[in-house]
Formats: C-alpha cells, sequence, structure tokens
C-alpha cells in the first residue's frame, strides 16, 4: 500500500464527521501513515495520532464540542444563553473571551501527556501567530534542513516540534473572538483555519504519496441561517478561505471528501451520530476509488 496522508478540515461541531471517515476507512484496513489537521480537524487528529481508539476519539471530541446531554440550538440569535443549552463557548461567547485552559488540560489528560514525538504516525496540526500572520505548524515531521533549531521556517511557515499535543490542539482551536490566543514562547496562536482550513499541503511535504483531505465546506455558499457568534465567526472563516481552500485541495489532494453535513440543528448525542454517520457514508460511497488508488 502506499504511504497516504489523512488531511482533516475545519468546522466546528461538522468535525464529527471526520470520525466517521476515520472509522470506515480503518474498518476497510486502510490506515494512514501521516494525519493533519486544522481546528476541530486537529482535535481528531491529535488524539488519533496519539493513539486513543475511535470510540474514545468519538466521546472526547464530542464532549469538548457539546455536552453530552444536553443540546445547544446554534441557528437562534440567543442560542448561546437558551436555557438547558451549554458548550465549551457558550457561557461567553457573546460577552468575552474564554481561556480555553480547560480543553487543554481535559486533552492533555486522555493523550496521558503525550509531546508531537509521541505520535505514532506523521501528525501537522496547523495554527496561526495572530501578530505576525505566520502559519505554525506543530509537527513530528520536521522539514529537511540542516538546522538543528526546534522552530523552523520554510516558505513561510514556522515549524515547531517541541510541544505537547495538547498545546498544538488548543492553539489550532483558538477561535478569534472567542477563545483568547494560545501565548507560546512569543506567539498568540489562534485557529488554523484562518490561513490553511483543510492542510492537504502539510501530508505531502511529510512524504504522502496521495492525500485524502476531507472537506467540511460542501454547503459553504448556500444560504444558512447563523445566529450567534460562533457559527457567524465559523461561516466567515469559510466564506473568505474558500477560495484558497479550493485552490490548495486541487494542488495537493488525491481525493476529497465532502461530508453531507450542512444542516446542524440541535447539537444533541443523536445529532452527533448522525454527523458521524455522515462522515461514514461519504466514505463509503468513495470506497472502490480509495482502494484503487492506495492499493
Amino acid at each position: 500500500m502506499k504511504k497516504w496522508g489523512l488531511a482533516l478540515g475545519g468546522g466546528g461541531i461538522l468535525g464529527l464527521a471526520h470520525i466517521g471517515v476515520l472509522q470506515l476507512i480503518e474498518a476497510r484496513g486502510l490506515r494512514p501513515s501521516i494525519v493533519t489537521g486544522t481546528s476541530v480537524g486537529a482535535i481528531v487528529a491529535g488524539l488519533y495520532a496519539s493513539g486513543v481508539d475511535l470510540s474514545g476519539v468519538e466521546d472526547v471530541a464530542a464532549k469538548v464540542l457539546v455536552q453530552e446531554d444536553e443540546p445547544l440550538d446554534i441557528r437562534g440569535e440567543d442560542a448561546p444563553h437558551a436555557a438547558g443549552a451549554w458548550s465549551p463557548i457558550a457561557p461567553l461567547a457573546l460577552s468575552g473571551l474564554i481561556g480555553g485552559d480547560m480543553i487543554e488540560a481535559a486533552i492533555d489528560r486522555v493523550v496521558r501527556g503525550a509531546r508531537l514525538t509521541d505520535a505514532r504516525m506523521g501528525l501537522a496540526i496547523t495554527s496561526v501567530d495572530i501578530i505576525t500572520g505566520s502559519i505554525v505548524i506543530f509537527t513530528n515531521v520536521a522539514p529537511r534542513t540542516r538546522s538543528s533549531m526546534r522552530a523552523l521556517e520554510l516558505a513561510g511557515r514556522l515549524y515547531v516540534t517541541d510541544a505537547k499535543v495538547a498545546e498544538a490542539i488548543r492553539a489550532s482551536v483558538s477561535i478569534p473572538g472567542v477563545f483568547k490566543p494560545k501565548r507560546l514562547r512569543s506567539w498568540s496562536l489562534v485557529d488554523g483555519g484562518i490561513r490553511d482550513m483543510v492542510p492537504a499541503y502539510e501530508a505531502r511535504r511529510m512524504g504522502a504519496e496521495e492525500v485524502v483531505a476531507v472537506d467540511l465546506s460542501l454547503h459553504v455558499e448556500k444560504p444558512q441561517n447563523v445566529g450567534n457568534l460562533v457559527a457567524i465567526l465559523s461561516r466567515s472563516f469559510q466564506l473568505a478561505s474558500r477560495e484558497t481552500t479550493e485552490r490548495s485541495l486541487t494542488d495537493h489532494a488525491s481525493i476529497i471528501l465532502q461530508p453531507d453535513v450542512c444542516e446542524c440543528g440541535l447539537l444533541t448525542p443523536t445529532r452527533c451520530r448522525e454527523l458521524v454517520q455522515a462522515g461514514r457514508t461519504c466514505a463509503e460511497s468513495h470506497l472502490p476509488r480509495l482502494v484503487a488508488m492506495l492499493s
């Protein structure tokens, strides 16, 4: 089988579809050698590369994105304050910035303090330094260079190999205006989707012969009802980066999977399972082509 990579894009709660894609391809014996992720894709990529089993990835991702037993309607203007509704970003989404330390600590516990160098496969997680605008990549596969520095710059991208997996994920999911930037060294790191929504390039850079990209923006250009701050910011990133994302996918992805995950509705356990199933269904529909390409 060819050496291949899986690039998981940003998209908030819709990223649960990434888990369904992984479940299907693993069940068919198609395990990637490299996994890259941005934002919610970083959560799934980081947990998966750290050896968390897929059922565990599903549980952790769902709990990070929405409390397991209570709904959050992202469509209404007052959704973050709706009675009984909760998410890690809902309580302060309209009134201030959230630190994100709880999410980082929770992920660190799940991966048992794993560092990038502990990953079981090639791993890259994207973020952006909001001060300089540089793309900052957390990875265990550094670019080929004579430099022995732990932070390397290549082609306008800064590569970091000495960090915890939880730190990398915390940086990549930090939506500007909602989460405080992740402070690391001299950087103020925010959501990688600002510059690289689906990091297919990084999979190629790490040696992938083929790249399977999971793009959650299938319906981005269709009218959508977005009422709260988080939904507005997420959609804004997708719209602003769509042209760049499409160009990157054309240049670097071998196959683009686009799960049908447009309508979120109430984020309940049932809806979370539906999103996972959407990923499985999409991967299943591309399976013959995937098998032929990777064999």
